[in-house]
């Protein structure tokens, strides 16, 4: 998957990842398609065949897949998460943060990004216990009532792939997605010959061992199918405003 896509002719889509992006660029998105996503994870236990980092690096990938087609920067991944399997299970390897600092860094967060005169700011969350969602949905309140004319949304990808796949934890959705954007980072063959359990790994959802990096990509030809008509109105509707 291409990670930056930039182009001189003046119909092409522009989209890319913003720390990569030179000035002239970030201007001829922000002319163009001035949406601006802000992948959201955490760092916590996913059993021993994921990494730490899992719920960074789909919101990511996820993320990278939609402004690809829709227009737009994505942000490096923020790994807060709030309510972490760390105080659920007691797992190690899991950094658990309070709902007040994630919601204060999505409000400035988002407030930056109206002012760099981005209209619409998406946060894609892989990581969405309650506490987790409701932490940035604070922040972007806070932040609506600063910017109040750019469009602040809060999005989690199992809330994004309809009744087709559900989301889990280090399970095999989870595992797919991982497969398809880091293959390099998962080893199945390190899994205990046993049903596996949340109690006792750590896992939530189908086993692991079903996942693939095809089922990987028919999750996110679901979760693009969803999401990029919601981008595309998004769009409409702030065109419809000026």
């Amino acid at each position: 998957m291409s990670q930056v896509s930039f182009s001189e002719k003046p119909n092409a889509l522009l989209s890319g990842r913003y720390g990569d992006l030179r000035p002239k660029a970030i201007e001829a998105i922000l002319k163009r398609t001035p949406v601006a996503f802000v992948p959201w994870g955490a760092l916590e236990w996913h059993c021993l065949h994921a990494p730490i980092g899992l719920d960074s690096a789909k919101s990511e990938g996820i993320c990278l897949a939609i402004a690809e087609k829709t227009g737009g920067v994505v942000l490096p991944a923020i790994p807060l998460g709030v309510n972490t399997i760390k105080p659920f299970k007691g797992f190690a390897h899991s950094i658990d943060i309070s709902a007040e600092l994630a919601s204060k860094v999505a409000e400035e967060i988002c407030i930056q990004l109206a002012d760099e005169e981005f209209e619409i700011v998406i946060l894609m969350t892989g990581h969405y216990p309650p506490e987790q969602i409701a932490a940035l949905e604070e922040g972007v309140r806070r932040a609506r009532n600063v910017a109040t004319h750019t469009h602040f949304e809060v999005w989690a990808d199992n809330q994004l792939m309809g009744d087709h796949f559900v989301g889990d934890h280090a399970g095999a959705t989870e595992t797919s997605f991982q497969m398809l954007f880091s293959p390099d980072t998962i080893d199945l063959s390190v899994l205990p010959d046993r049903k596996l359990s949340l109690d006792g790994d750590g896992v939530m959802g189908d086993d692991p061992r079903e996942a693939s990096p095809e089922r990987g990509q028919r999750q996110l030809e679901v979760v693009l199918q969803i999401a990029i008509p919601k981008v595309n109105a998004l769009l409409a509707d702030r065109k419809r405003l000026q």
